[in-house]
């Protein structure tokens, strides 16, 4: 009799851990879009959200600035797209990545971030470009510049002497 109660007190503490697990796994994967602005309009039929007047936005690694910005919602309640006019200035805090210009378009399918208008992108590695668009694939490593002239500076052979210096000091140790 004892064996089967201690049976089923664990197969239901199983269930119950099965449980919570699920749920924060559910809870786990949303992400949050947080956004600030001086006025703001929900259209909540058709998932747009209007956002206008000293207008920050963070979504995951990104922050956004601008004057104005829409943001597009999917029927499931995800990120489509966002799109900051205006004054807009990026940054990727993880990467130390920046980006201005006077549009900018964010698509949360592909992960793809377009730049237009003056656009000026510089890296943490000291690269600088100016272009009249700029289009960066943020998952990806990769960036395409669009528009006459575009002009781009490079830091070249700085990470290789990083990396040397790096590697002198280990085999030293």
């Amino acid at each position: 009799m004892r064996m089967k109660k201690k049976v089923g007190l664990l197969l239901g503490m199983g269930l119950i851990v099965w449980v919570v697990m699920s749920l924060s796994s559910i809870v786990f994967a949303q992400k949050e879009l947080v956004v600030s602005s001086s006025q703001q309009r929900i259209d909540y039929a058709n998932g747009i959200l209007f956002y206008e007047g000293k207008v920050k936005a963070t979504w995951e690694d990104l922050l956004l600035l601008s004057d104005e910005m829409e943001v597009y919602l999917t029927k499931d309640n995800d990120l489509k797209e966002i799109i900051a006019k205006g004054n807009v200035s990026i940054t990727q805090g993880n990467k130390k990545r920046q980006a201005t210009g006077q549009m900018a378009t964010y698509t949360g399918e592909d992960n793809k971030l377009i730049i237009q208008g003056n656009a000026h992108y510089h890296d943490e590695l000291g690269n600088d470009l100016l272009a009249e668009k700029i289009t960066v694939w943020i998952g990806m490593e990769k960036l395409e510049a669009e528009g006459t002239p575009v002009q781009a500076t490079y830091a070249l052979g700085s990470l290789r002497e990083e990396e040397e210096v790096g590697s002198q000091g280990e085999k030293s140790q």
